[in-house]
């Protein structure tokens, strides 16, 4: 009877051995027909729409920051930080009294150089010089005469006055201290009509498709619920290092009673030019580096690799601008598993 059990057993085994080898075969061959299953899903159009929409900065167009020509001791201002001048108003003065000695000593040197001159004519002429004494003469009278040019004009620009009418922003400079050439005195800011521009940075794709005078609407927070119309009145030819956006400048045609620098705009820019992609889900794409990317199609029932092109991210979708043509259809679920040329079970 112990024997009988222990053939059943071993007869038991084996029927459950044949049968499980009998399922891998069975599953293998599905596989082999049927192919991996995937689901697809179809390409879309997208177009750009035609406004582009950036965040700027409002900023005085006109700035200038007023020197002195030569060093010296600031003798007076006459203005401070927040007070309001007009185009050539004095601004300040240096102490004259170097300068002005530095004038009579140029002056008293033209007169001797003049004298000279003159006496050394009267005995050239009297054959008792040469043409060669007579000619240095000459040269000095001529070199005393820049000299006193030089000393006269630093005389007249030994004083500051506005370039520009405007705002002092900032007073660098005050009575008694020693400043040098070219040393600002103060910081003017323009806050006229005309002198308000609203700086902001556009992105390659985005500045190629602006132009001059094109139209652009703003709306600020400073005044909520107000429009205003603007236009585009300089490009940038040269790209931001820092940003890697390339500067536009946006001037108001009617702009608000009240500007500061600082303020932030919502510009909305119209183009004429609109952009068609297509798009397709994210995750579609197997890989990616940069702005290239790959998928999987189905071709006569097998998967085939694309290369792609992405344009921009539009949330869980991406716009590629190279890739898809001719092509209706990638695949999503199970496009991590393919390969090249893996026979496919697709459902839509």
């Amino acid at each position: 009877m112990k024997y009988i059990v222990i053939i059943i057993a071993i007869l038991g085994l084996c029927f459950a051995a044949c049968k499980n080898e009998e399922k891998k075969s069975f599953s293998k061959e599905i596989s082999e027909v049927e192919g991996i299953y995937v689901k697809t899903v179809r390409v879309e159009k997208y177009t750009e729409e035609s406004d582009i929409s950036v965040m700027g900065i409002i900023m005085s167009e006109s700035e200038a920051k007023p020197s002195f020509k030569t060093g010296g001791i600031i003798q007076r201002t006459y203005v401070k930080e927040g007070d309001m001048v007009r185009k050539g108003q004095l601004l300040a003065i240096l102490k004259m009294d170097e300068i002005n000695a530095q004038v009579r000593q140029a002056e008293e040197g033209l007169a001797k150089a003049e004298r000279d001159m003159k006496r050394v004519q009267n005995l050239y002429t009297d054959s008792v010089a040469t043409l060669e004494q007579y000619q240095n003469a000459t040269t000095g009278y001529e070199v005393a005469g820049r000299t006193t040019e030089i000393a006269r004009f630093n005389q007249n620009y030994s004083k500051v006055y506005a370039p520009i009418s405007g705002k002092i922003v900032k007073q660098m400079m005050r009575t008694g201290e020693i400043t040098g050439p070219g040393t600002p005195v103060f910081a003017i800011m323009g806050i006229g009509n005309k002198d308000w521009v609203i700086k902001t940075g556009l992105i390659d794709r985005d500045w190629a498709r602006i132009g001059l005078n094109d139209k652009v609407k703003v709306e600020m927070d400073a005044y909520p619920g107000k429009i205003y119309d603007a236009y585009i009145s300089n490009k940038s030819s040269v790209g931001s290092n820092a940003s890697g956006t390339f500067d536009v400048d946006i001037k108001f045609r009617n702009q608000p009673v009240n500007l500061a620098a600082g303020l932030t705009a919502n510009t909305f820019i119209s183009t004429n030019s609109k952009e068609s992609f297509s798009v397709i889900p994210i995750e579609a794409l197997v890989k990616s580096d940069g702005n290239t990317a790959y998928a999987y199609t189905i071709v006569e029932g097998k998967a085939k690799k694309i290369v792609l092109k992405i344009a921009k991210l539009l949330g869980d979708k991406v716009a590629v601008s190279q890739g898809l043509d001719g092509i209706e259809e990638v695949v999503t679920i199970g496009s991590m598993y393919l390969e090249e040329g893996d026979k496919i079970n697709f459902q839509k």
